[in-house]
């Protein structure tokens, strides 16, 4: 069940733009102000500042919600990685409604806002639409912080399982038989029993300066024999902490190592879809897998992919003759986000939970995201990620394949430049890109892409991060096409790389459709 929700992470700016450091840092329970003429927090301006909410969302069932925004200022609103609201650059009226959004119940998904104040009453409110209800304020249940889990919440704890396993209680009316009567229930309380007949035995000193629950039990059996039975349930109190010291609750824990039900993998395969025996072959424009120009003679028929094991059930899945694997791109987790190729960091959304269904036909569950390798047809978008439902276009067949030495070395195409060996790909791109880098200590950084006039056109926070490789995942869909660059500020020293941004003629199927 999900509603463990403790709200979003609340980024406020002294400024109107989102720039810099924020001022203040905060959860808040729900996007529900009305500050008027007032500061949202002490050290704020009362006019002329920008705030960032930011977390996930999880509905309480599965349909179609549609989100508003209760400003006359400006807003930008995304749910699962959509835009479904912006009036940032013409400010908006007052009850601004965003498209349907599908929700499944039992999922987290992302959830961004931000907003910006100029002058006179000060007023925002996030609401959605459940599926058959009006709308209302989306509450501090279905809201989580950022950096919360993906998962959904844990289901009730299955405490009162443990205590019927107190149950047995006969061994209280005589201190011999309780050995007996314990070891059917649990192994492991035999030796946790063995101690239980001096417990037992207590009770019949009643000036001793133990728990109370046994005293009663030893009024009860002094006052008349035929009262020793009605002892035992007055006797299961002692009981509970027993039988709950085996952790009968641990039992599926044991299971948990034992979830990859496919063999350890090891090798290099060709994958092919269950549904048209398609191959596995993910093309990016700007590093094309058979490189520039006609593909080598000895190129292989089918994409080959090097499957590792990386532990706890879990692998990468590299392009051969490559340093770079599989991913999700930009570490999204809504349905139909499409896949990528780019170097081993050790993302989540590089790592890969494979498991055998049926038939030698194999599942490939994304570890940050809990959604499914799914090959779609090209007009559908491709190569994608959607939640595991059994349809054959999510089985993959995993065939043996001879190894044949590096057919394209697009990878060398992404060595970084500066200090801080920073690289943009894919570039050209629709808009979104991913952005590495690496920190040789833990420093503050920053950065801001300015287009051909020389103009800031987005620019962001600036703060301290640690020590090693970095990834981060820029989005300018909104930008028009054209040719910008994209300054990266570590410290004192600033590295520049051209970021060229190219938009289809036609528009991709929208990924918020479900299947």
């Amino acid at each position: 069940m999900q509603g463990a929700g403790t709200g979003l992470t609340a980024s406020y700016f002294n400024n109107g733009t989102l720039a810099g450091a924020p001022a203040l840092q905060r959860v808040d329970a729900s996007v529900d102000f009305r500050w008027g003429k007032g500061a949202p927090a002490t050290g704020l301006p009362t006019d002329y500042f920008s705030v960032r909410w930011e977390g996930l969302l999880a509905a309480p069932s599965t349909g179609s919600y549609t989100f508003a925004v209760l400003t006359d200022s400006g807003v930008r609103l995304w749910v699962n990685g959509k835009k479904v609201i912006d009036t940032w650059s013409t400010k908006g009226t007052t009850g601004i409604i965003g498209v349907p959004v599908s929700l499944a119940a039992g999922e987290k998904t992302s959830l961004k806002l931000e907003y910006y104040e100029e002058e006179g009453d000060a007023t925002v409110q996030l609401q959605w639409t459940p599926p058959g209800k009006a709308p209302q304020i989306i509450p501090m249940a279905y809201l989580y912080p950022s950096g919360s889990p993906t998962t959904p919440d844990p289901a009730g704890a299955s405490k009162p399982a443990v205590a019927a396993a107190s149950v047995p209680a006969k061994a209280v009316a005589t201190p011999a038989k309780a050995p007996v009567a314990t070891v059917p229930v649990e192994t492991e309380a035999v030796a946790i029993a063995v101690p239980r007949p001096p417990a037992v035995a207590k009770p019949k000193t009643p000036t001793q300066t133990r728990p109370t629950t046994p005293a009663p039990a030893a009024v009860a059996a002094a006052s008349t024999p035929k009262s020793a039975p009605v002892a035992k349930p007055a006797d299961k109190s002692p009981k509970p902490k027993n039988s709950s010291a085996p952790q009968l609750v641990r039992a599926p824990k044991v299971v948990e190592p034992a979830a990859p039900s496919a063999p350890p993998l090891s090798g290099v395969f060709t994958l092919k879809s269950r549904a048209n025996s398609t191959p596995l072959e993910v093309i990016e424009p700007s590093h094309p897998y058979t490189g520039e120009g006609a593909a080598p003679a000895n190129a292989p028929k089918d994409p080959q992919w090097k499957i590792e094991s990386v532990g706890e059930g879990y692998y990468r899945i590299v392009v051969q003759g490559s340093n770079r694997v599989l991913e999700v791109l930009g570490s999204e987790t809504s349905n139909g986000t499409p896949l990528s190729l780019w170097t081993y960091y050790s993302g989540n959304n590089q790592l890969w939970r494979i498991e055998e269904v049926e038939g030698g036909y194999y599942k490939l569950t994304a570890k940050h995201s809990r959604k499914a390798l799914t090959a779609k047809l090209a007009a559908e978008g491709g190569i994608q990620q959607w939640r595991y439902n059994g349809h054959e276009d999510q089985q993959w067949k995993l065939e043996p394949a001879v190894a044949t030495q590096p057919v394209l070395m697009a990878a060398t195409r992404l060595q970084g430049v500066g200090d801080n060996n920073m690289s943009v790909y894919p570039n050209p791109s629709n808009g979104v890109v991913q952005m590495n880098y690496q920190l040789p200590q833990e420093q503050p950084l920053g950065w801001v892409l300015y287009d051909q006039r020389g103009i800031v056109v987005r620019v962001s926070d600036y703060r301290r991060q640690t020590a090693g490789p970095h990834n981060q995942t820029l989005d300018f869909l909104t930008l028009p096409t054209g040719d910008y660059n994209l300054h990266l500020t570590v410290g004192t020293k600033t590295t520049t790389q051209p970021v060229l941004i190219r938009h289809p003629k036609a528009d991709m199927p929208d990924p918020q459709a479900s299947n």
